[in-house]
């Protein structure tokens, strides 16, 4: 795939544990990584299925591999128009150089 394909820039961003003042811990979503992607949205059965359930969007993420995204997991998401659940990770073409991130984004 051409660099021109990865037009759109997405944001990963991963959960941290935060301590505040009183010492109290909680998770807050920090950026991770910034990455121009090419974006696929779910085909029409899948969009069809995902609205039957729960009026959620799927997409595919196609991002170039680095030792960063390498280190992506389902725990992380994505911030582009709006908040997407990473749902699963594949090596898509390692010997070109990309991997695609499956996510879901609810309505």
């Amino acid at each position: 795939m051409s660099a021109g394909r990865r037009r759109d820039l997405i944001v990963f961003e991963r959960a941290t544990q935060v301590e505040n003042t009183l010492g109290n811990v909680r998770e807050q979503w920090a950026e991770y990584k910034q990455e121009y992607a090419a974006i696929f949205y779910g085909r029409g059965a899948e969009r069809r299925q995902a609205a039957v359930e729960q009026g959620t969007q799927s997409a595919t993420f196609q991002v170039r591999i680095n030792a960063r995204t390498r280190a992506l997991t389902v725990r992380d998401r994505i911030l582009f128009a709006g908040v997407w659940d990473i749902e699963g990770i594949a090596l898509d073409a390692p010997k070109r150089g990309q991997m695609e991130v499956t996510a879901v984004r609810v309505s």
